[in-house]
């Protein structure tokens, strides 16, 4: 199992933060795509995750994810490409289809039903995979119309490409062009364009195994991941997520260090070969960090 730490908070040096989860032993790092949440602001995903590169030798670094909502496909590929050359060929393309409404909002952007998100996902996801291999695509869809000719640089292998994906039209149509498939078993709790934690609460564990079946029956053997919202911890806080969680599926994942670490011991026995951890409190990666890596 691979372990990946997300960079969340703006008042950390991103080089910094890196190089110190690098020498934790940390096995991919991270970062996000949002303006901000309810909770907090973001980094910027382009400038921390370049940072993060430079900054470290040995760890994977990868986006997760980049939200289509926010950015044309192309400018996804171009800077995916030079990223994964600075690097050495380390960084990771992770890219989704945007869910929360209130700052796409916020910032003067139209935020599409459903359907379209999904659609507009699907097709920038095919655009994508063309660009970061052939340097090219003409693509001619209901959302979008590229017709791009020279990007670059090309190296000899382009940067895996991964997807987030959270229902089955995503699973379906998104998958194929994938190198990695990001299971996102609560998509349900963001379905409205905020994070629902009564609605993830209700999630059971049959609706991973669920989605776990039919991505590889879509493709089978392909490298799956998860994420993982979490926190681990003794404190008033930790313990009031652990009882909202209730015994479900994402129940594992709230609690004591030792339990989030057994919760995350049951994914690697399903098939999951990455876990991504997204904790409400960053100290948690702290208490996990001896258990895990």
């Amino acid at each position: 199992m691979e372990y990946v730490t997300n960079l969340m908070d703006v008042s950390v040096n991103p080089g910094e933060w890196a190089r110190q989860r690098e020498d934790e032993g940390w096995d991919v790092l991270s970062v996000a795509d949002h303006f901000y949440t309810d909770h907090r602001p973001f980094p910027h995903v382009w400038v921390a995750v370049t940072a993060i590169a430079a900054a470290t030798s040995n760890v994977k670094v990868t986006t997760s994810f980049v939200n289509n909502l926010l950015r044309s496909p192309v400018e996804v590929a171009q800077a995916a490409l030079l990223l994964h050359k600075v690097s050495d060929g380390r960084f990771e393309l992770g890219v989704g289809a945007g869910w929360a409404e209130g700052e796409i909002i916020d910032a003067g952007m139209d935020y599409p039903v459903p359907r379209d998100r999904a659609g507009m996902y699907i097709e920038a996801i095919q655009i994508v995979r063309s660009l970061i291999t052939e340097g090219t695509c003409s693509f001619n869809g209901s959302y979008y119309s590229v017709n791009a000719k020279n990007l670059g640089p090309l190296g000899d292998e382009p940067p895996l490409l991964i997807g987030s994906v959270g229902g089955s039209r995503t699973v379906r149509e998104v998958t194929p062009f994938l190198d990695r498939v990001e299971i996102k078993a609560s998509s349900a709790s963001t379905r409205g364009g905020k994070l629902d934690l009564q609605v993830m609460a209700n999630i059971p564990e049959s609706h991973l195994l669920s989605m776990i079946e039919k991505v590889q029956a879509i493709r089978p053997g392909i490298e799956l991941g998860m994420f993982v919202l979490c926190n681990a911890g003794y404190d008033e806080f930790t313990k009031g997520l652990e009882q909202t969680m209730g015994d479900n599926l994402y129940g594992r994942f709230f609690g004591s260090p030792e339990k989030v670490a057994e919760g995350l011991k049951w994914l690697a026995e399903q098939g999951i070969s990455r876990a991504q951890l997204s904790p409400f409190d960053d100290a948690s990666l702290d208490r996990l960090a001896p258990l895990l890596l």
